[in-house]
Formats: C-alpha cells, structure tokens, sequence
C-alpha cells in the first residue's frame, strides 16, 4: 500500500508543475446547429497533453484537466492560467443537446467553437439504459464520460457508430446517465471512463432502472528504458492487452477490448503509467516512431491482477534493431505514384511503421525487433492478388530484397 501511495503522490506532484512559462487564457463559444449562442452549456477540460514530445503523465493527470465553467449568454467562455505548453481536450454539454468533444484545443491558436445538436427524447424503456457511477468508496463521480460502443438489437449486435445511438453522454452532479437509442434493444456495451480511474467496459440491459457502475484506479505499470547501460529520454511507452478484445453476436466481450496506453520516459529513462485496468495481461514496449534511428525494444509481458497494484517491469532494453528494404512491383509494369505508402504493423505490440514508396516501388523500414509482422501496401487503383489484405513477414536479422507483387484493382488473379 505505502509503495502505491508513494509512486502515485510522485506522479501527482510532477503533473501540477508548469512545464513553461506565462500561463495563457482560452476563449471559445458554444452554439446550436443554427449558430445561436447556448447559455449555462458546461466546459470542462478533460484531457491535456505536451505539444512536442511525448507526455509523461496519462491525458487526465495534468492540473488543468477537470476545470469546468459555463458559457454566458453570448455562449461564449473563458478560461485562465491554463498551460502553455499543452493542448487539450474539451467536453462541452448542456440539457436538451448532445455532448461533444474537441480535442487537440491549442490556446495559441484562437478560439474554439463548439457546435451542439438537439438529443432526441426517447420513452420505451428498450431505448434506454440507465446508470449511476461510483469510485471505489462509493462516492458519486461527476463528468465521467460514457461512450456507447454497440447495442444488441433485433438486427443483431451492432458495433461501433451505431445510427441513432448516443455518441457520448456525461455524468451529472449526481454520478447518473442516460444512453438514448432510437430503435429497440436488449442491451447495450459501453465504455465508462472518469479522470484518474482505469477505463471500463460494461454490458447494461435497457430499461428504467438505473443501475450502479464501479469505477477503480486500476494499476500502475511502471519502468525504465536503457541503452547501453544509459537512460532513455524523451521515447514513448505503449501498453496493449495480449489478448485483444472482440464482440459476440450477443455484446459478450472475448479477450480485453481496451485502446493502447502510452506515456513518454522521464528524462532518467523512467515512466509509469497509471489507471491501468486489471487483471489483464500486457505487453510494454517503445513505439517504433518515437525509437527512430536510436534501436529497438522486444515487448515486455506483464500482468496486472488487483487495483492499486505496482507491476515494476525493470529496465527495457534498446538493442539494435533489424532492417527491412523490398520493392513494390506492379503486375502491369507500371511506376508506382507519386504519395503512395507502405506500413508495416507489429503482431505483437500495436505499432506501426509507415515508409514513403519511390516511384520504382523500393522502400525501407529501420529498427524492427525480432517477431512477427503483417506489411500493407496502399498503392491507389492496386491491390493484393486473391482476397489478401496484408503480406506476412518474420523478422530476425535483416531483409534487403523482399518484394511484393500487386495486381490492378478489380482485375482477374
């Protein structure tokens, strides 16, 4: 318990510091779909990150986020002494509209404007889900955003973007929800997210009764990046599930369905990243982008398994990494177009390199661990012979001669 205390009292402390100089002032305005002001909407800053480099702190640990006013009868708002050196997250919400969100807000910039649209009533308690969040104390939590991720229908299990489902909603003063769907369902998968607790997948039925979600703190997953016996600055750490999430045709969720975690090393080479949910499995790993030209880290596995744990992965170690050069050829014998690209993602780790192609198709990929990846050409008007999306590759040393055939879209095998 003292170790957890310690390790997060640190990372408390660190993410109220002001990372520059003169504190700077942001004005936006909030409207409907017709560009009329909206009066007493909520502003709330959510999330903040660094403008260059990566962020050491998770998105919702700086000492600007959870700041919160209301627009006047202008719809317009302010806000004072924010960080100059972050961007932010904004969710803006009022009765009777959908929230929104608007992200990557740089003060610097100007204003930002954000546009509300009227949320449609529902009755029939099949069009509904209701809730309340709590912490792990049982207390109310206010301004947790709740993003609805699918809905078991009479069509079936819709995922995703669902027509006529809530975008996203927001908790009220007093910890509850409500989730609108125009059509009918039996239940709905959504995803609960407050500041400075671990992210949280729940299946609730529809209905009227308003039911209880616990939020915890989750894990923290802590570590440090070394090259040759030296430390690591200014490189950024992913987290991602070994086990990758998937739906069934009832909502019922396989695997663990959570987005990649990432954090940038302290100048010691150090990171932690917290709200991490458990028990889950894990791999760590540097993100090829930001080890460029400096090596490459194997993926580290880890497990958390109760909140509140310290899971302390050690040093990861930067070695060198392995080369990939081929050629995209074309079936016709044409050159390859100007822009074009190819990516090659991890199968382990969720990480990709990108590579611009030249027009004789050659291209170049540095810094690979040893494993397993999938490469993807996206050369317009062409594509992979049969129903393949991606070509396969195992790397363990380096691979100067791969190439790839790709066959004019729409043509014959």
């Amino acid at each position: 318990m003292r170790k957890w205390v310690e390790l997060t009292a640190i990372y408390l402390i660190f993410g109220t510091v002001t990372l520059g100089a003169d504190a700077v002032t942001l004005k936006g305005k909030v409207t409907d779909l017709n560009g009329r002001p909206i009066e007493h909407a909520t502003v709330m800053v959510y999330h903040a990150g660094v403008k260059t480099g990566y962020s050491t702190f998770c998105p919702s640990c700086y000492a600007d986020c959870g700041k919160r006013t209301l627009t006047d009868a202008n719809g317009t708002y302010t806000f004072t002494h924010l960080n100059p050196d972050l961007w932010f997250e904004l969710f803006v919400f009022s009765d009777g509209y959908g929230p929104v969100s608007v992200k990557k807000v740089d003060p610097s910039i100007g204003p930002a404007t954000a546009v509300l649209s009227p949320r449609s009533s529902v009755e029939d308690p099949r069009q509904m889900v209701r809730g309340r969040v709590v912490d792990s104390s049982g207390n109310l939590l206010r301004d947790v955003v709740v993003e609805p991720q699918g809905v078991a229908s009479e069509l079936g299990a819709l995922i995703g973007t669902v027509p006529g489902l809530d975008l996203l909603v927001v908790t009220n003063d007093k910890g509850e929800f409500e989730v609108h769907y125009e059509g009918s369902a039996s239940k709905m998968l959504l995803l609960v997210e407050g500041r400075n607790t671990a992210p949280k997948f729940i299946v609730m039925p529809t209905g009227t009764e308003r039911r209880t979600v616990s939020l915890y703190e989750g894990a923290v997953i802590r570590g440090r990046l070394m090259a040759h016996g030296k430390p690591v600055g200014g490189a950024e750490i992913g987290l991602i599930a070994r086990e990758r999430g998937g739906l069934g045709s009832d909502l019922n969720m396989v695997g663990n369905p959570y987005g990649e975690l990432k954090v940038g090393t302290q100048s010691d080479g150090s990171f932690a990243i917290t709200n991490v949910p458990a028990p889950v499995e894990w791999y760590v790993y540097a993100k090829m982008k930001s080890m460029a030209g400096r090596g490459a880290t194997e993926p580290v596995t880890c497990a958390t398994s109760v909140d509140r744990q310290v899971v302390d992965v050690g040093d990861i170690q930067v070695k060198p990494g392995n080369r990939l050069k081929g050629q995209i050829v074309l079936s016709d014998g044409k050159t390859v177009p100007n822009g074009m690209e190819i990516v090659i993602t991890s199968d382990r780790a969720w990480d990709t390199q990108t590579a611009s192609l030249g027009q004789d198709g050659r291209f170049e990929f540095g810094d690979l661990s040893a494993g397993s990846y999938s490469i993807s050409p996206a050369v317009r008007g062409y594509t992979l012979p049969g129903t393949a999306e991606n070509v396969a590759v195992s790397i363990d040393h380096d691979l100067d001669s791969r190439k790839i055939v790709l066959k004019p879209a729409g043509s014959t095998p």
